[in-house]
């Protein structure tokens, strides 16, 4: 029997609590359409930064298939700040915002609406949609600032905020909010698509309730929370007892702060996880601080993505899982440390390190390192109409890291976000914005060597439109410290961003920084390719020269790193091959 026939066979009713949590995640799907058919934003509609979730109304959430792993905890945690702060006071039809860092949130560009479903008075679910908008305001458009110094710099702080009563807009605190961004119409006609999501979620779940009832729904989703957590320590069950440990390494905070380290130890006893942070590096002046809910967040996706492949996504799960973080750290900052940057570099780094300690316990599960997001936000007024815009570089995404049985995938994003934003269509990206596309192309030999080699990277450039040229504000890491690889993988390549490449003109541009460009500049950006998993030496050498043959492996990298020769016309020599393996095993000439 396989283990998906013996899904909730622990329960007493495994058939009609399989049918409802299924609906769930499909309910969760329909309300990932909606938002993706009604928002205006790029960002939304093609890109998909966004998450949706459904929580009992405890709060813990249930259900949470459509969207970002980023989101995958924090925005339960949301849910539970909007509880604590209006319990009693919440009424149907109301609908509430969040997205302070410090209440609940993450950063302040992922904007939370949450609408409460009642069913014969009592609280039933919490819809959830976690979008991250274009801008909340701030020093810099687009919302992530290298010079911001406090939370205050990066845009609006909203703590847990009704925005609808019984039905009913409240105008005047949307438009409070509204006009602290820099897109004020465009923010509002997303929060408008956020709340029609919630508004699907609603109208599927009391459908759901009609059949079932609410009394039994209630008890289903006990039983489905229960399930998840019998499932997550049955999983823990299985690895041995242990101490496992994992550092990561971020470039910097675009401060002072250089090579700032994220050390976690994992404690596995008999069906539980203890994860603690000491020896994190404290919280740095610069925005990569990493809010406890983000954090939090980086460990359950760490562990879902290996031993926990098969385990609901829902609070259940989380519940054998101890997570302990000095406050002060970088992991568990204080306010008003600024923390825009955290949900790509920090959480990328925190779920890294996991990932380093875990594949001690698990080394046939866990994965080499993924790139991590370098690029800017581009802001400027288009030619075109007039219009301010900004713009994310999402077609510069780099490669994932290989796994223990498959190559990692090129062209995949970041590691925290695990493919969940999709690369928008270079034709529309153009229509929407003022550049037009030079390259885009695979980069040759970024991915990491190994067995299994790392997803490539990309070459991407684009010029832009008119004579006033755009800013570019930075963020992001991976320039001087690559993906890892494992088991004898080597690393992947680094991310190396660019204006004016080739020519006398050309800058390397920083990881982190504000850079106004000239009429005439151009950008380019190599990403870095994900890491290798295993000896490179020990890779197919059919594959390698499939690789040379599309152009993913270099000639002189097939032969100098994998020991695969090859002549000219890249016909494969298996006698020369195994010589000349035998002799780099060796140590020996190449």
């Amino acid at each position: 029997m396989s283990d998906k026939k013996k899904e909730f066979s622990e329960v007493s009713d495994p058939i009609t609590v399989s049918v409802v949590f299924h609906r769930l995640l499909a309910i969760n799907k329909e309300m990932g359409i909606t938002m993706t058919r009604t928002s205006r934003s790029p960002i939304f509609a093609e890109v998909h930064d966004f998450s949706c979730a459904i929580c009992d109304g405890k709060p813990r959430i249930v259900a949470q298939i459509d969207g970002v792993p980023s989101h995958t905890a924090s925005s339960m945690i949301a849910a539970k700040a909007i509880k604590e702060r209006f319990n009693d006071e919440i009424k149907p039809g109301d609908i509430y915002i969040i997205n302070d860092a410090y209440s609940g949130g993450t950063h302040l560009a992922d904007v939370t609406i949450i609408k409460p479903i009642f069913s014969n008075g009592k609280l039933l679910f919490m819809a959830i949609n976690r979008a991250h908008h274009a801008d909340v305001g701030g020093l810099s458009p687009g919302s992530y600032s290298p010079l911001a110094t406090e939370i205050f710099h990066e845009g609006i702080r909203i703590p847990p905020l009704r925005i609808y009563r019984e039905g009913r807009p409240l105008n005047d605190v949307l438009d409070m909010i509204r006009i602290n961004t820099r897109m004020p119409d465009l923010f509002l006609s997303d929060i408008k698509a956020q709340i029609a999501s919630c508004n699907v979620a609603e109208k599927r779940l009391m459908e759901l309730v009609s059949k079932y009832g609410p009394e039994r729904i209630d008890q289903i989703l006990d039983e489905i929370q229960r399930y998840a957590e019998l499932r997550m320590r049955q999983e823990i069950a299985k690895l041995p007892d242990g101490v496992y440990e994992g550092e990561s390494i971020l470039d910097g905070d675009g401060f002072e702060a250089r090579n700032v380290k994220i050390k976690v130890t994992v404690k596995v006893s008999g069906d539980e996880m203890f994860v603690d942070f000491t020896g994190t590096d404290p919280q740095t002046k610069g925005f990569i601080n990493s809010p406890f809910a983000n954090s939090c967040t980086s460990v359950y996706v760490a562990v879902l993505t290996t031993i926990g492949k098969d385990v609901p996504h829902n609070e259940g799960a989380y519940q054998p899982i101890k997570i302990s973080a000095p406050e002060g750290s970088i992991v568990n900052p204080v306010p008003p440390a600024p923390v825009a940057s955290s949900t790509l570099d920090t959480a990328c780094a925190i779920l890294e390190a996991m990932w380093i300690a875990l594949s001690k316990a698990v080394p046939d599960k866990a994965p080499a390192g993924w790139n991590r997001w370098c690029g800017p936000s581009i802001s400027g007024v288009d030619p075109r109409n007039g219009n301010f815009y900004v713009q994310y570089a999402f077609c510069g995404m780099g490669g994932a890291g290989a796994l223990p049985y498959m190559d990692g995938i090129s062209y995949m994003g970041d590691g925290i976000d695990l493919g969940g934003l999709t690369a928008p269509n270079i034709e529309s990206n153009e229509m929407e914005y003022p550049h037009i596309t030079d390259f885009h192309e695979f980069h040759i030999d970024s991915g990491g060597a190994g067995k299994f080699r790392g997803g490539l990277g990309v070459h991407y450039q684009i010029r832009f439109l008119g004579d006033t040229p755009p800013v570019f504000v930075m963020f992001g890491d991976g320039k001087e410290n690559p993906p890892y690889g494992l088991f004898g993988g080597k690393p992947g390549s680094l991310n190396r961003p660019l204006v004016n490449e080739g020519l006398e003109t050309e800058i390397e541009l920083p990881a982190k920084g504000v850079v106004e460009l000239r009429p005439g500049d151009f950008y380019s950006i190599y990403s870095s390719g994900g890491g290798g998993w295993g000896d490179p030496l020990e890779r197919d050498p059919e594959k390698v020269k499939e690789d040379v043959q599309n152009e993913f492996v270099s000639l002189e990298a097939a032969k100098e790193i994998y020991g695969v020769v090859l002549d000219q016309n890249l016909n494969l020599d298996l006698e020369a091959t195994k010589k000349l393996r035998e002799s780099l095993k060796k140590g020996g000439e190449k």
